[in-house]
């Protein structure tokens, strides 16, 4: 019984704290703050679906109690919502032909993931329509108004052009980070609970990521009504294009992960692979999503030549 209700409550406790620190703007906010979800996703693959959904109540409402509903909302989004996905598809399983039982693959979670973040997106967009410039207007009004907040120094010309630039992108940057941080929160989860043995399942092999063919279908339909579509259904279907890439980033870095660590000198060049990736975290993306789609053309094809692959 402890089990059961004290550490989801306390799970749900701890997270609310975490990411209490980032509501009332302390030291360190948002780096504690980014961890929010991590005791929510271990309650989910430690304990259980029903686990991560009572530790997510409760830290929703603790938050909402302290802070405001708005804040309470916030929490639901950014580190309730991830939790339960990740704690749902993780620990879903079928029966092989061969009678074992396999797994929800890690690429599928990550999908499901980044397809909650865009669906997530979509809401948000379509609660703006309303705005007089649609969405990317909306989303200009708001950077032009933080950037007066924070007394931004840049000279009229040079401020309209950086205004431009994250006009472009941030509501695909926005969505990356949250889907990145899920993935960062399940990944520490699920090894955390490994090295104290309560895992109720095995961690999967990152470097051998895989993803479900719907994954290409979701980006070839957002790159499809980006390209036709204008005004604001263009603008919103091109940043779904971004994150809907995001999978075949993971995939592209999985696999030049694995080509480096099959190298003698291997660990040099992965050392100055993830270095890249936290340098340059955006910019690094777009090639790795390029060789993630090779990647994932290549697998495709070879499957469908060979008449087997894995039932998605």
């Amino acid at each position: 019984m402890t089990a059961r209700i004290g550490l989801p409550l306390a799970s749900g406790l701890l997270a609310s704290l975490l990411f209490l620190t980032l509501a009332r703007g302390m030291a360190n906010g948002p780096l504690i703050g980014f961890l929010a979800p991590l005791p929510l996703m271990m309650a989910g693959l430690g304990l259980g679906r029903m686990a991560a959904l009572f530790a997510a109540a409760i830290g929703t409402v603790a938050v909402a109690v302290v802070q405001e509903r708005a804040y309470g909302l916030s929490f639901l989004l950014m580190a309730a919502l991830p939790a339960l996905v990740v704690a749902n598809r993780a620990l879903s399983w079928r029966v092989s032909p061969a009678g074992e039982k396999e797994w929800c693959p890690a690429g599928r979670v990550l999908s499901w993931l980044t397809l909650a973040g865009i669906a997530l997106f979509a809401v948000a967009a379509a609660l703006l329509s309303h705005h007089a410039d649609g969405v990317r207007g909306w989303v200009a009004a708001a950077i032009g108004d933080m950037l007066d907040a924070v007394g931004d120094p840049l000279p009229a010309a040079e401020r309209e052009t950086a205004a431009h630039m994250l006009t472009k992108v941030l509501p695909a940057l926005v969505v990356t980070v949250w889907v990145v941080m899920a993935a960062i929160n399940a990944v520490l989860a699920q090894a955390i609970l490994v090295r104290l043995g309560h895992a109720r399942r095995p961690s999967p092999v990152y470097r051998d990521l895989d993803l479900p063919w719907w994954a290409a279908a979701v980006l070839a339909a957002a790159l499809v009504a980006a390209l036709a579509g204008t005004g604001s259904v263009g603008y919103v279907a091109a940043n779904m294009a971004a994150v809907a890439a995001l999978p075949f980033a993971a995939l592209g870095i999985a696999t030049a992960h694995r080509h480096l660590a099959s190298r003698p000198d291997g660990h040099l060049g992965l050392v100055v692979l993830y270095g890249v990736l936290v340098l340059a975290f955006v910019w690094a993306l777009i090639p790795a999503a390029g060789l993630g789609l090779v990647r994932f053309t290549q697998t495709r094809f070879r499957r469908r030549a060979s008449g087997g692959g894995k039932e998605e």
